[in-house]
């Protein structure tokens, strides 16, 4: 039986252009002699619908875009996902579509690692539809981990709206696999691919016969229809290798692009240019994503920028040919330092003056943004954030945080991917190791070991949950290792406040994520 396999790119509550999108999907398929095309979960609503799926509204028109779908669905059948009313809440469903008609709904049991699991009830679980002389097992998202006997289907079909993290491709391909081989049953699983809120869905569907092998592995990053036959499974391919920062940097780019097309379709981005290895990394993501006539640059020097900051910054716009703008810091710097002075006293000096200038930085940054219509873009990475090397309501400031799911390490390897084409940013950049000491900005005495150090801290305590003792165990200084603890619950106020991040970890830093209260 031949199967169109839809990933498509999907806007959550936009209910006309996703249904239009299904309608030529569907059409599509129906002129390329497909007997089924399946699309992925809640692919009427788009994910992630958070709150939204417990308003009578919203589901009542993603029912009613469902039957204008069927209306469309002669001589060919549908699977096709959105959210329905059962068992006394939202649950996620798939629909069956045959003859123009809804044969029957599909609904998702797990709700464990959900985004929206606070506002889904569990469902029946898998189901079997009969077509074209084949019995289909149909799962929605994690119901396919759990053990279930399908010996009696030859093909599985997986509707899923899994997000990326770094790593995941080659995980589900691995868990696709297996679960072909043990279940003796060819597995085709469709997925969303897109950027939606602080998340990225990187597609990634894939068709795997019974033995585990691949037979069709649709792109990373983007949309794609491609066909398969469930006939037609013999001649496997080999899974390719994922090269993780190259597709860190393909998640980015998507998330940015998705994230001014469905929010800000005619806006401008906005960055602070300062020279180091965050805000060009972050600059030359922006351009590639948007185009450089639709990014801006900000140079603000001060008396703490030395030559080489500027120049580098200077360098950078014109090889990426944007736009750069400067507004000197050092006399607004003075005049409203002594007007704070002459108001409150002499505060501790040395620790007012670095905070001061980085919130006075924002608040230029913010006017000049405000004043264009400009969408300013944060370039703070992860590291930063967790151990409070930020200054609250100064770097923590914009609308999106492009790298803030990124260890300071991550962001040298990204900078290192991208020169690997062509030198984008320049050696100098490159060549300033980070310093052996980071001063956490608003504790000017204490300093932080080296950053590969605390990037391997911090992905042990964040992502592999180790205790103290097993990061010690492991090599690391014990004096390390509680400071960067400490440091991490003391950021948390920071971490609560800080704008909305891409995620690409399976640990984001943000108050979902790390769930530990203030107090």
């Amino acid at each position: 039986m031949k199967i169109a396999v839809a990933q498509l790119n999907f806007t959550c509550g936009d209910f006309e252009n996703n249904k239009f999108k299904i309608i030529d999907a569907i059409a599509q398929a129906k002129s390329q002699g497909a007997k089924l095309v399946v699309f992925a979960e809640e692919a009427i609503t788009g994910v992630p619908a958070h709150s939204l799926l417990v308003r009578g509204s919203f589901l009542d028109k993603a029912e009613q875009a469902l039957v204008e779908i069927a209306a469309f669905c002669d001589d060919i059948a549908v699977l096709v996902g959105l959210p329905i009313r059962r068992y006394g809440g939202t649950v996620s469903a798939v629909a069956y579509i045959k003859n123009r008609h809804v044969r029957k709904y599909v609904t998702k049991k797990t709700l464990a690692g959900d985004v929206d699991a606070a506002y889904m009830t569990s469902g029946r679980g898998y189901e079997y539809i009969n077509l074209a002389g084949e019995k289909l097992a149909v799962v929605v998202g994690a119901d396919f981990m759990l053990d279930h006997d399908f010996s009696d289907s030859k093909t599985i079909v997986v509707i899923g709206a899994d997000r990326y993290h770094q790593g995941r491709i080659e995980k589900r391909y691995e868990k696709l696999a297996h679960k072909a081989f043990m279940a003796d049953a060819n597995v085709l699983f469709v997925n969303h691919v897109g950027g939606s809120s602080e998340f990225v869905y990187d597609g990634s569907s894939a068709f795997f016969n019974a033995r585990g092998g691949a037979v069709a592995l649709l792109k990373s990053f983007e949309e794609e229809i491609r066909y398969v036959d469930t006939e037609d499974t013999e001649n496997s391919i080999e899974v390719p290798y994922q090269d993780k920062i190259a597709n860190v940097y393909c998640a980015l780019k998507l998330s940015v692009s998705d994230y001014f097309r469905k929010n800000h379709p005619d806006k401008k981005a906005c960055i602070v240019l300062t020279g180091g290895i965050d805000s060009s990394v972050a600059a030359t993501i922006l351009v590639d994503a948007l185009g450089a006539n639709r990014v801006v640059a900000l140079q603000m020097p001060s008396r703490y920028s030395n030559d080489h900051s500027a120049d580098d910054a200077e360098m950078l716009a014109r090889t990426l040919g944007i736009q750069l703008m400067t507004i000197p810091l050092s006399e607004i710097y003075r005049g409203s330092l002594d007007t704070i002075v002459s108001a409150i006293g002499a505060p501790d000096r040395k620790k007012l003056e670095v905070d001061f200038q980085l919130r006075l930085r924002t608040t230029l940054f913010m006017a000049v943004c405000e004043k264009w219509g400009y969408v300013p873009i944060n370039s703070s990475n992860k590291t930063e954030l967790a151990v409070g090397a930020l200054t609250l309501y100064g770097d923590t400031a914009g609308m999106l945080g492009m790298l803030g799911d990124l260890y300071k390490t991550d962001v040298y390897a990204l900078a290192r991917h991208i020169n690997s084409h062509r030198e984008v940013i320049a050696e100098q950049t490159m060549l300033k190791a980070p310093s052996s000491e980071m001063q956490l900005q608003e504790n000017g005495e204490q300093t932080l070991p080296p950053y590969d150090v605390i990037d391997a801290i911090l992905y042990r305590l964040l992502e592999r949950w180790q205790t103290h003792d097993e990061i010690v165990e492991a090599g690391f200084e014990d004096v390390d290792v509680k400071l960067v603890r400490s440091l991490i619950y003391g950021s948390l106020e920071k971490i609560y406040q800080f704008c909305p991040i891409v995620e690409v970890s399976s640990m984001p830093l943000d108050k979902s994520y790390v769930d530990l209260p203030i107090a």
